[in-house]
């Protein structure tokens, strides 16, 4: 069975951070899912311009399309404050994505919105990353978890988990902060039409690419679906 095609065609965003930016083989990976009919969204923390600069340079250097943009650009997010002080996604125009998309790029997303008043407005790059697979109808939303996913309560990491065990897991308090907001987005994005969402080590050999090569999915899977079998919670 050819496990790509069930890819083919659907766009898998990747949250990319500093240490993801240095995997010596994220290139490749997205340079092979865009050959293949794979549509690779990367989104990355404003303050991380000079890593997506070097990655937009890379892939084009070696035959690639990627372009570098921001939310501001046709207001493909939309954004205020909230009363604590926190930027909020308030609406998502896709048409841009899904323009460079079709025509074959590899877009570098930058987590930056427009504000009504036209200014910008610095978004968190999972929070972006989420919308924006949500928006896209992700087949995958990939969020780097420096454990390599989620923690099981006896060893190693739980395999997969539903949206509502997500956010039980989450509420239980026992999580690092990046962890737990790793692992609401994964929850909320799955809710909101990403196929699946998972948390795992971006940083290792050909991480990006395992699903789409192999019937096993590296770290933790999170899907809206019953999972019926799973590593202990």
């Amino acid at each position: 069975m050819d496990l790509t095609k069930h890819f083919i065609g659907r766009t898998v965003v990747v949250r990319l951070d500093a240490q993801v930016a240095q995997s010596p083989t994220l290139v490749e990976d997205l340079l092979f899912m865009r050959r293949i009919g794979v549509r690779p969204l990367v989104v990355h923390d404003a303050r991380e311009r000079s890593a997506a600069s070097k990655l937009v340079g890379l892939i084009n250097r070696v035959g690639g399309d990627a372009v570098g943009l921001d939310g501001t650009s046709a207001s493909t997010l939309v954004a205020s404050t909230d009363d604590a002080g926190r930027s909020v996604v308030r609406t998502v125009n896709a048409q841009l994505m899904s323009l460079l998309l079709d025509r074959g790029y590899i877009p570098v997303f930058a987590a930056e919105g427009a504000a009504l008043s036209g200014a910008s407005v610095v978004i968190d790059g999972t929070e972006a990353a989420r919308v924006l697979a949500a928006a896209m109808h992700a087949v995958r939303l990939l969020l780097p978890a420096r454990t390599g996913g989620v923690p099981a309560a006896s060893d190693g990491i739980i395999d997969e988990l539903t949206a509502a065990e997500a956010l039980e897991l989450v509420s239980a308090g026992t999580l690092a902060d990046d962890l737990r907001r790793d692992l609401i987005a994964a929850a909320l994005g799955v809710r909101a039409g990403v196929e699946a969402a998972q948390l795992l080590d971006l940083s290792g050999t050909h991480a990006a690419i395992v699903e789409l090569l192999t019937a096993h999915h590296a770290g933790t899977q999170i899907v809206s679906n019953i999972v019926l079998s799973r590593a202990e919670v």
